[in-house]
């Protein structure tokens, strides 16, 4: 009995599972791709909270420099102020995370995060340790 319900989940799961489409890009897409081959070097660019990225600077250096281009978000920006909506705290974080994730789909960079905890504003590095781990966080 335990045999032929394995063998009915697993037929269910196989005609229902999907195979990821393949993407599909433009001729333009294609050419911009097979020049930044030509091009070595890469670039990081590192700020505490999503809105303190540069966006001209990353679109600059992913496109008409054919660098390969990211942008480093120490923090989610879960810590800040929502004046469009109610969202605070994860759920801020979430949104400003798509935000970003957006934004590189059209710059053309690649998005990275830490692991930080955005949690407002401290007066020193002794206070942002005593909420972040140090190691970690290096």
């Amino acid at each position: 009995m335990k045999i032929k319900g394995l063998f009915i989940l697993f037929l269910f799961a196989l005609t229902t599972a999907k195979a990821q489409a393949p993407a599909s890009i433009t001729s333009a897409e294609l050419l911009h791709q097979m020049k930044k081959l030509n091009t070595v070097g890469s670039v990081l660019y590192i700020a505490a909270h999503p809105d303190d990225e540069n966006t001209r600077l990353l679109a600059y250096l992913a496109n008409e420099k054919k660098l390969r281009t990211g942008y480093l978000s120490l923090t989610r920006g879960d810590g800040g102020q929502n004046l469009v909506g109610k969202e605070q705290a994860e759920l801020l974080g979430l949104i400003r995370t798509q935000e970003l994730l957006a934004a590189r789909r059209v710059d053309g960079a690649e998005q990275f995060f830490t692991r930080a905890n955005d949690f407002g504003y401290s007066k020193n590095s002794e206070e942002t340790f005593q909420i972040w781990n140090k190691d970690s966080i290096l």
